[in-house]
């Protein structure tokens, strides 16, 4: 965890992250450009930040920020600033938690995660708002912005964009009374002896991604009836669940919220039992070790590339994995994963193909 490093026009405020958060080792660009935005426009008072990362928009003067976040490496950040942030999704109600609604409502549309999650954000934003409140909603105009502002103004009534930094844009909402446009539907699919529940945002909601699909077709004679199976990073869920229904006891652990919600209802949707866990990485899995450790991990963080992230799932790795048990990772041909797993023995590269590469390490 580290100070962020902040524009020119931020550089007065403090704000932390760390590997896992949006804009790591920055801010995010968009989240930047709103706080700018909203510090211009004097806002005060209580705003609910349905995408605080690490809270930038609180170390405004005079916001009081009630923080929300899905990501749990984002809540720890959070957390040790101080905010007593909560875990949610988009969908989720809020007023169990702040009874009376915010004025003063923002939002950074995560356009990078597909159409389904920025209109599922819009839908919750205007749930979130009273009759007359402001919505702040800011975004990428090459990942959708534009786009999704103009169905964000049809729901609130009135809005337009007021601010612009390069491709970021920022507009202001107020809401007239209205109904609230629903959530997406998930995405469902069949493969590898599963049914897959893939929620708005989460990675290859829709069918099984290559690297996935590739490491599963290596590993199809694996005997892992009986065994303790961690699936690391599970998104969907169908890498831990294609484990269980091949007779292992799993438990799957992702930093974001929508994809842990995914995979329990992948599991649920197939029959099967497991475990799924939101965790920073291995952070909430107190003292828990496994036998079989399957991976797919991630290497983007919103745009950017964050090889931290998935060096942080390797080093997990070494510390959950029991003697004589082994790491099943697949990546990208060039990502550089050999010496980091050699700290826990040999590494087998099991299969090579389509531009990735499935590798195996056993523990002595």
């Amino acid at each position: 965890m580290r100070p962020a490093r902040l524009p020119e026009k931020l550089d007065r405020l403090t704000v932390l992250t760390k590997p896992g958060v949006r804009g790591f080792p920055d801010v995010d660009a968009a989240q930047a450009l709103l706080a700018q935005t909203m510090r211009r426009d004097r806002v005060r008072g209580d705003v609910l930040d349905l995408s605080a990362m690490g809270g930038l928009i609180g170390a405004l003067d005079s916001v009081k920020l009630r923080a929300v976040e899905g990501s749990a490496a984002a809540l720890k950040v959070l957390h040790a600033a101080g905010l007593d942030a909560h875990p949610a999704i988009p969908g989720d109600p809020l007023t169990g938690r702040w009874p009376e609604r915010a004025r003063t409502v923002c939002v950074v549309l995560a356009g990078d995660r597909g159409n389904a999650y920025a209109e599922a954000q819009v839908a919750w934003a205007h749930a979130c708002t009273p009759p007359g409140g402001t919505l702040y909603i800011a975004g990428d105009r090459d990942k959708g912005f534009d786009r999704y502002v103009r169905a964000a103004g049809k729901a609130f009534g009135s809005g337009e964009t007021i601010a612009r930094d390069g491709g970021m844009r920022v507009a202001k909402l107020v809401r007239r009374p209205g109904p609230t446009p629903p959530q997406p539907d998930p995405e469902t699919f069949e493969a590898f002896g599963v049914s897959v529940v893939g929620l708005p945002g989460v990675f290859s909601a829709a069918k099984p991604d290559k690297a996935t699909t590739l490491m599963l077709g290596a590993l199809d004679s694996l005997d892992l009836t009986g065994l303790d199976v961690l699936d690391l990073g599970c998104g969907t869920g169908i890498i831990g669940a294609w484990a269980a229904r091949r007779g292992a006891n799993v438990t799957l652990v992702d930093g974001d919220l929508q994809s842990v919600r995914s995979a329990q209802a992948t599991l649920a949707a197939s029959g099967l039992t497991g475990e799924a866990i939101h965790s920073d990485v291995d952070a909430a899995l107190g003292d828990r070790t496994f036998d079989v450790i399957l991976t797919n991990p991630p290497f983007h963080v919103g745009r950017g590339v964050v090889l931290d992230v998935a060096r942080e799932f390797i080093a997990a790795a070494a510390r959950r994995l029991r003697p004589g048990g082994t790491v099943h990772l697949v990546a990208n041909e060039p990502l550089p994963y050999e010496a980091d797993l050699g700290v826990i023995g040999p590494v087998r590269e099991t299969l090579r193909e389509g531009g990735f590469k499935v590798l195996s390490v056993t523990r002595a």
